[in-house]
């Protein structure tokens, strides 16, 4: 069964420090510096970092002086207007004047954005104040139409069902030597809660996250998708990083990501630090799993007919203390 509930949001994107004003942060080295490294080096004096076309990571900066310095160190840049600090308040504004039932606002890196997305199913009156208030911000902010309505998919690389509806396993994980699944909390709340295949629930959180944490009744340890993909790590989504999804309606499908610490509300859910993407999936792909190569992204909580959006793998490994089987 497909539940016609609400989607959801995003990754969070931490501020920078400052940065001191004729200070040599990137050494003109003879080798190539990693994107991290001077990213850091920026302090606040970056609009952030995403991936271009080409496979390329981009370190943006706000003034000449910056991007020549980056280029020096041998890393990829692009001069933009708004700093990440200025994007990330604008969406917190946001997200603090309260949820607009089937509308969501995220960080666009690549454009140097914040995107607001509207459907057909957001509220008209709601609609105008919202497109209203974005006024304020200029460029800073894009808005985008969509028609229809954002839903959770609630049935769901490997079917886990607890009898009643379906969804799909996450990533395999433990806790102090015990088996368990990382999937999606919607399945727990919406379809009737556990056991999973078989294995108890464990916890759970839904709205404002969506994780669930259950046993894993089949003993099996390893976090493999099923493509053959194995888990090696969790960390967090790029805008325009190309992954690849699993779920057991869509089966293996690809993308890229387009934004990140996305917030959406729909129906009276509301779930923050999100990622999206262009991967297809639908009604049972739930809880599946997002992952470039052998990197777990996050965990599949819904979508419209050409996006799809994940709660990071990072922030549900955080709440629970679990690590990758060995």
């Amino acid at each position: 069964m497909r539940l016609t509930r609400s989607r959801i949001g995003v990754l969070g994107v931490a501020s920078l420090g400052a940065l001191a004003l004729g200070a040599t942060v990137l050494p003109a080295a003879t080798a190539a510096l990693e994107p991290a490294a001077v990213l850091s080096s920026l302090g606040s004096a970056t609009g952030g970092q995403y991936i271009d076309d080409a496979g390329n990571t981009v370190v943006t900066v706000l003034d000449n002086a910056d991007a020549a310095a980056v280029r020096s160190s041998g890393v990829t840049t692009k001069v933009v207007r708004h700093s990440l600090d200025q994007l990330t308040g604008a969406k917190q504004r946001l997200d603090a004047a309260g949820a607009v039932p089937n509308a969501g606002w995220g960080l666009d890196i690549a454009n140097n954005q914040v995107v607001v997305d509207v459907y057909d199913a957001t509220p008209a009156a709601q609609r105008s104040q919202l497109l209203e208030s974005v006024k304020q911000y200029g460029d800073m902010v894009r808005v985008e139409h969509h028609a229809g309505a954002m839903s959770l998919f609630i049935k769901g690389g490997d079917e886990i069902t607890n009898g009643r509806g379906y969804c799909s396993n996450g990533f395999n994980v433990e806790k102090d030597g015990k088996k368990l699944i990382l999937s999606a909390g919607h399945c727990e709340v919406l379809g009737g809660g556990g056991p999973w295949n078989g294995g108890k629930t464990v916890g759970y959180k839904f709205p404002d996250e969506d994780n669930l944490l259950a046993e894993n009744a089949s003993g099996q340890g390893q976090s493999v998708i099923n493509d053959g993909t194995k888990i090696t790590q969790f960390a967090d989504a790029t805008v325009g990083e190309s992954m690849k999804r699993a779920g057991r309606t869509s089966g293996v499908t690809s993308g890229k990501v387009t934004k990140v610490d996305y917030t959406f509300s729909a129906e009276g859910y509301t779930v923050y630090h999100e990622f999206c993407t262009t991967a297809h999936s639908a009604g049972g792909d739930s809880g599946g799993p997002a992952y470039d190569g052998g990197k777990g992204l996050g965990t599949l909580s819904g979508g419209d007919s050409s996006t799809s959006c994940f709660f990071p793998a990072t922030l549900s490994v955080k709440r629970y203390g679990v690590t990758l089987p060995k």
